[in-house]
C-alpha cells in the first residue's frame, strides 16, 4: 500500500506545488519505512485532529478547492450551526467545497468535511444539505473511521492518510486505487446506522427538518437503481440500502418528525448553485439558461434575483443590476447585499458601502457582505472600517483565503505586524503553499504572548510543518 500511496503523491502536479511535493513525498516515503508508529489500537483525539490537520495540508496543494466566497460561507453556516447544537466539542470542524461536479462528501477524523460542489448541486434544499453534513458529523463526533481501523488493524498511519486522499479526489490517483481506497474505507453497517440516527437528531435539534437527510438519501438509492453504473462516489464510502432507509423513515415517524410543514424552497442553496454552475461551466452560458428561465416566468422575482446573480458572477454588473431592481420591483425583499455587489463592479465604491452596510445590518452572520463591504470600504480609503470587516468575514469563515489575505495586508499596512504576518501566513497555508505559511509564521510566533491562544495555535501549526520537512 506504501507504493500505492507514492504514486498518488507523486502525480503530476500544478508547477507551484512541485517543491512542496519535494518536500511531502520523502516524508510519507519515511513514514512507510516504519519512522512513524501504525495507529494504536486506541486512537486519542490529539491523534484524530493530527490525523485530520496532516490531510488538511495534504489536501490543500493536491485537492481543486473552491475559495469562493459564495459556497464557503453556506457550507459553513449549515455545518458550524450543527456543531453548536452539540455544546462544546474536542475537536474544530472545518467544511471545505471542492471544485468535483459529481455527488460526493467524506469526514476525515479530526473535525475535516469535504462537500463535492455536485453535491450541493443536486440538493435541493438547506434541509437536504444538513441531512448529509449531519450525517458526517456524526462519523466524526462517534469516531467511526477510528473505531473501525482499531476493529480491523488493517491500515496504519500513512496507508489511511493515502486512502483518504484517494477517495476524496479519485483523480489523483489511479481509478483502480481509488475504487480500492473507497471500498475499504465503507463504514460498517452500524456504523452507518448510528450516523444516519444521530445525524439527523444533530440536525433537528439545530432546527433542520430531518426529511431532508431521507429525501437526499433515496434520490441517491433511486440512482444507483436507475443505472448502476451511474453509482454516485459517495456511495462507495456509504452504502446505501433498503434497510437504512427504512430505518430512518421509522425514526422519523416515531418522534413525530415526518409531520412537520414542508419549507419553501432555499434561496440560499438557489444562490450558491449558481454560483457553482458558473465555476464549473461557462460562465455567459448559464447566464443564458437563467434568462431563459425568466422569459418562461417574467413575473417571478426569484427568477430575476437568480438571473442578476448569473450575470454578475459572468462580469456583466449592469445588466445584474436591472435584474436586481426589477426582483426589487417584484416584491423581492433583502437584495441590498447584491445590488451593493453590482455598485462595487461598477466602480462606484461609495454607493456600493451604503448598499452594503444595509445587508450586514439585515443580517450580521452574512460573511459576503462583510466581506464585499471591506472592498467597498478599502475602495474608499477607510482601511480600519474595512479591517473590522474582514475580522468579522474571517469569524464567520475561518477558511477563507482571500480575506485571510486582505486582512493580513491590511493589518500589516496599520503596523500590527503579528496580526498582519497571522493572517498572511493564515492565507499561504489555505492555498497549500505551506513553505510560504512555515515562513510567515516563524516571523509572526516571537511576535505572540508565549501564553495566548494565538502562541499556541501557532506552535503547534509550525511543529506540524517542520516535521514535513525532515
Amino acid at each position: 500500500m506504501c507504493l500505492g500511496l507514492y504514486c498518488v503523491m507523486s502525480s503530476a502536479a500544478p508547477n507551484r506545488f512541485r517543491t512542496l511535493l519535494m518536500v511531502i513525498v520523502p516524508f510519507l516515503a519515511g513514514l512507510c519505512s516504519g519512522a512513524a508508529p501504525a495507529l494504536a489500537s486506541a486512537w486519542s483525539t490529539s491523534e484524530e485532529i493530527r490525523l485530520g490537520r496532516r490531510f488538511e495540508l495534504q489536501a490543500r496543494a493536491r485537492l481543486p478547492l473552491v475559495s469562493d466566497v459564495e459556497a464557503l460561507e453556506y457550507v459553513n453556516r449549515i455545518g458550524h450551526r450543527i456543531v453548536a447544537a452539540l455544546g462544546s466539542q474536542p475537536v474544530p470542524y472545518r467544511f471545505y467545497v471542492t471544485r468535483d461536479g459529481r455527488v460526493n462528501a467524506f469526514a476525515v477524523p479530526g473535525g475535516v468535511i469535504y462537500v463535492n460542489a455536485g453535491l450541493l448541486l443536486r440538493a435541493e434544499s438547506d434541509d437536504e444539505v444538513a441531512g448529509v453534513l449531519g450525517h458526517e458529523i456524526a462519523h466524526i463526533h462517534s469516531h467511526h473511521l477510528a473505531r473501525q481501523q482499531e476493529a480491523t488493524q488493517l491500515l496504519n498511519y500513512t496507508t489511511l492518510l493515502g486512502m483518504l486522499l484517494s477517495t476524496v479526489q479519485p483523480a489523483v490517483g489511479a481509478g483502480a486505487v481509488a475504487l480500492q481506497a473507497a471500498k475499504q474505507l465503507q463504514y460498517q453497517r452500524e456504523f452507518e446506522q448510528e450516523a444516519d440516527y444521530q445525524g439527523a437528531r444533530f440536525m433537528r435539534e439545530a432546527g433542520f427538518d430531518p426529511r431532508g437527510m431521507l429525501k437526499f438519501f433515496r434520490k441517491l438509492a433511486e440512482d444507483q437503481r436507475t443505472s448502476a453504473a451511474a453509482a454516485t462516489p459517495y456511495l462507495l464510502s456509504h452504502p446505501l440500502t433498503d434497510v437504512r432507509l427504512s430505518n430512518l423513515e421509522s425514526l422519523l415517524r416515531e418522534h413525530g418528525w415526518e409531520r412537520a410543514p414542508e419549507r419553501p424552497p432555499s434561496l440560499l442553496l438557489a444562490r450558491v448553485q449558481v454560483r457553482l454552475r458558473t465555476l464549473l461551466e461557462p460562465a455567459g452560458d448559464i447566464a443564458e439558461w437563467y434568462r431563459r428561465r425568466v422569459n418562461d416566468q417574467p413575473d417571478d422575482p426569484i427568477r430575476h434575483y437568480l438571473l442578476g446573480l448569473a450575470l454578475l458572477f459572468a462580469g456583466q454588473p449592469d445588466l445584474a443590476a436591472n435584474a436586481f431592481e426589477r426582483a426589487r420591483e417584484l416584491g423581492l425583499t433583502n437584495v441590498e447585499r447584491e445590488i451593493g455587489r453590482t455598485w462595487l463592479a461598477r466602480r462606484e465604491p461609495a454607493k456600493a458601502v451604503d448598499w452594503l452596510h444595509r445587508a450586514v445590518e439585515s443580517d450580521p452572520q452574512d460573511a459576503v457582505a462583510h466581506y464585499y463591504l471591506a472592498q467597498a470600504l478599502r475602495s474608499t480609503g477607510d482601511d480600519l472600517a474595512a479591517e473590522h470587516a474582514l475580522d468579522r468575514a474571517v469569524a464567520l469563515v475561518p477558511n477563507f483565503e482571500e480575506a485571510s489575505q486582505a486582512l493580513g495586508t491590511l493589518a500589516g499596512r496599520r503596523g500590527e505586524e503579528a496580526k498582519g504576518l497571522y493572517y498572511l501566513g493564515r492565507a499561504a497555508y489555505l492555498r497549500g503553499d505551506l513553505e510560504q505559511a512555515l515562513r510567515y509564521w516563524e516571523r509572526a510566533l516571537p511576535l505572540w504572548p508565549e501564553g495566548s491562544e494565538r502562541g499556541v495555535e501557532l506552535r503547534e501549526v509550525l511543529a506540524e510543518l517542520r516535521s514535513m520537512r525532515r
